[in-house]
């Protein structure tokens, strides 16, 4: 997280300084207020403050402060500030959208559990003479994001702001803007009066003059200079190297779900599987490794791989990087849950009645599985109903991580006999009673026992793995089913795959 946190600080004083934000001869933040507002280390600091001296951005003198060097014209800062949000014109709006839908739930629940001393921090923030819309965003965000402790989440964040850079718009002017200094002086007062709630709105009145005046700026730009090959928005959930192997694994799992591959069936070979998902032989060979470990593939000497379920080699997977994704797993129920009663409220009633009987089919064919099936493919239903990239891009990724535990999870259920029938069930009475409030507490309800269940999961992968494995009866002998007959019945089409 610390190299994206280096990137992240770096790329936003870069931005700020050609956006024309900060001027030559203007001051940085010292070095214990960067770290205090991106939460990183002192190091992690003079990294990024490194990299943009490096870049005759900045001067960094040793016991004085940090200046900026880089000097620009109002025309270029314009020209630079146009052609780099003209270029993430397509993606703004919809990731807007993802913000609304997955942030906003979030920075609700964090502003609930910020500390008086918290609060007191942010109106410091808010009464320093310097401090801005930009300034006293950032802080808030970071505090109220703190609150929750999701690194996830917190990753998410990361790359948003990456993306958006925090706008700021050289013809906005605070001072100004009454609609501006309304939300300071409530964010303020608020503070002052320890009212969670009242911050919370401040915060998000700050949020929506930022969108309304980038948006304005977009739009108007667009009219008059042409707009540059688009640029996409992505969440870098693999910070240290790109785990391919893991996210083509968690598309094979989901290949099992629905109906793709069947108990006994030969899976492709290795260079039939690097042309169809488009990677290297030599990923799809670690993906068939890591498959093996889960006790889904059974690898025949020169015949093949073949789908067999089998117990999962507790104490190969105790690797780092795969005790990582379960984590990210666990924190992606988390943020399901921040967002479940919202989304589903929202969006149950938008199905057709093709939609809902499908759903409700995939439901009553999930009676006998572990649960996270009944999950993702309600959740996929909810992308199908949003329908741009960015937030596939985002709740996509929450299901890679979540499919990712489907084998321990389906292995705690074949060999403790747990039943997650009872949500399941809630769901389809929802359905059918078109219930919104009864289909939300049934979710949430699924999203809580599946989220203990992959709580389990850490606890056998960092503490009693040995344990756990030796009480394990084999599924040689008694194969789990996830499929009925090898195919789901009535299922949809492989839409949204992750």
């Amino acid at each position: 997280m610390e190299r994206g946190k280096y990137n992240l600080i770096y790329e936003y004083y870069k931005c700020h300084i050609l956006f024309g934000h900060l001027r030559k001869g203007d001051f940085l933040p010292t070095i214990e207020q960067i770290g205090g507002t991106f939460q990183v280390a002192p190091q992690t600091v003079r990294n990024a403050l490194k990299k943009l001296q490096q870049d005759h951005l900045i001067d960094v003198s040793p016991g004085r402060h940090t200046s900026v060097v880089y000097e620009t014209t109002p025309e270029e800062t314009l020209q630079v500030t146009q052609q780099y949000y003209l270029a993430r014109k397509e993606a703004i709006g919809t990731v807007y959208q993802v913000t609304e839908l997955l942030l906003t739930p979030v920075f609700r629940a964090g502003a609930q559990k910020l500390t008086d001393h918290e609060l007191r921090e942010i109106l410091r923030i808010c009464r320093q003479k310097d401090a801005g819309i930009v300034s006293i965003s950032m802080f808030c965000c970071n505090r109220m994001l703190d609150a929750v402790q999701n690194q996830l989440i917190k990753s998410l964040f990361a790359d948003m702001v990456s993306f958006f850079q925090f706008p700021y718009i050289t013809s906005f002017d605070e001072g100004t803007s009454e609609e501006y200094q309304e939300y300071h002086r409530n964010l303020i007062s608020s503070c002052d009066a320890l009212d969670r709630n009242g911050a919370f709105q401040a915060f998000m009145g700050l949020q929506s003059v930022t969108q309304k005046v980038l948006q304005g700026f977009i739009d108007g730009t667009s009219r008059t200079v042409a707009v540059p090959n688009q640029i996409p928005f992505h969440w870098q959930t693999y910070r240290d190297r790109p785990q391919h192997c893991h996210t083509l694994a968690a598309r094979i799992i989901y290949g099992l779900i629905k109906g793709k591959y069947a108990e006994g069936e030969m899976l492709p070979s290795y260079e039939n599987m690097s042309l169809e998902f488009s990677v290297s032989v030599s990923t799809a060979r670690r993906t068939i490794g890591l498959l093996r470990d889960m006790g889904l593939i059974h690898s025949i000497n020169g015949v093949g791989n073949q789908v067999l379920f089998t117990a999962p080699n507790w104490k190969k997977l105790r690797r780092p990087s795969i005790q990582k994704n379960i984590l990210m797993a666990r924190e992606s129920i988390e943020l399901l849950l921040f967002t479940a009663e919202e989304i589903v409220s929202k969006d149950l009633l938008r199905l057709d009645k093709k939609q809902t009987h499908e759903l409700k089919n995939i439901l009553t064919d999930s009676k006998g599985l572990c649960g996270l099936e009944a999950i993702v493919l309600v959740t996929e239903y909810i992308l199908i109903l949003h329908p741009f990239t960015s937030f596939f891009e985002t709740y996509g990724k929450l299901l890679e991580f979540l499919l990712f535990t489907y084998p321990f999870l389906s292995d705690q259920q074949q060999t403790k006999g747990v039943s997650q029938s009872a949500p399941i069930e809630k769901l389809t009475r929802a359905i059918d009673a078109e219930d919104t409030d009864l289909f939300a507490q049934g979710y949430i309800e699924l999203l809580h026992e599946v989220g203990a269940k992959i709580g389990n999961t850490v606890n056998f992968l960092q503490n009693g793995v040995e344990q756990y494995a030796s009480g394990c009866e084999s599924r040689e002998s008694n194969k789990l089913k996830i499929l009925s007959n090898g195919k789901k019945s009535g299922a949809a089409e492989n839409k949204g795959t992750p």
